[in-house]
């Protein structure tokens, strides 16, 4: 018995060093993607408050820490970024257009906001099929769906209210970072 508690505890250490890794990975795609550091930071910023916030949600369900779950939540940090990364785009070219960061922000978000949520519900409507799976598939794979699911509504609320606000605060100025040169 104590064995086999060994090998569960090795392996959640592992999908929880792996959503770790996974995320610092996200951030630097990110740099390099946009190689500037403030919407790097902001995007950053939404990670883990969409991973707090959707442990929350699972202890509000009761829905234990497994390897399963953790597995969930693994494979959700990559998916948290995505509706940030198109508020914060469109708040920037708002903001290349001339407008306030204030107005900005409001309007930038404004403007995605349903594309974002059908976004995230389309990618919701494959998880949430999972959880009313039977048998033993279904004793599988719900902790994942669900988490899955709630990481996924917390990235959406995080994209649509936190993003906007840490995006206009502060000037619009761009802190362009020159990690890849070309000719």
């Amino acid at each position: 018995l104590s064995a086999q508690s060994q090998v569960i505890r090795n392996a959640i250490g592992s999908v929880q060093s792996n959503a770790v890794i996974g995320g610092f990975l996200a951030m630097l795609g990110i740099l390099l993607f946009l190689r500037q550091l403030k919407p790097t930071l902001i995007i950053s910023i939404a990670i883990p408050i969409s991973v707090v916030a959707t442990f929350f949600t699972m202890y509000s369900a009761n829905l234990s820490l497994n390897i399963m779950s953790l597995g969930g939540v693994a494979l959700a940090v990559g998916l948290l970024v995505d509706n940030a990364i198109v508020v914060l785009e469109n708040i920037a070219r708002r903001q290349d257009q001339g407008d306030g960061a204030k107005t900005a922000a409001v309007e930038g978000t404004r403007e995605v906001a349903s594309a974002v949520t059908a976004s995230t519900l389309t990618t919701l409507a494959v998880f949430i099929p999972l959880v009313f799976v039977s048998g033993l598939a279904g004793q599988l794979f719900v902790d994942q769906a669900l988490t899955v699911t709630f990481a996924l509504i917390a990235s959406l609320l995080v994209a649509l209210t936190l993003i906007p606000m840490l995006a206009s605060r502060g000037a619009a100025k761009k802190h362009q970072v020159d990690i890849i040169s070309y000719p």
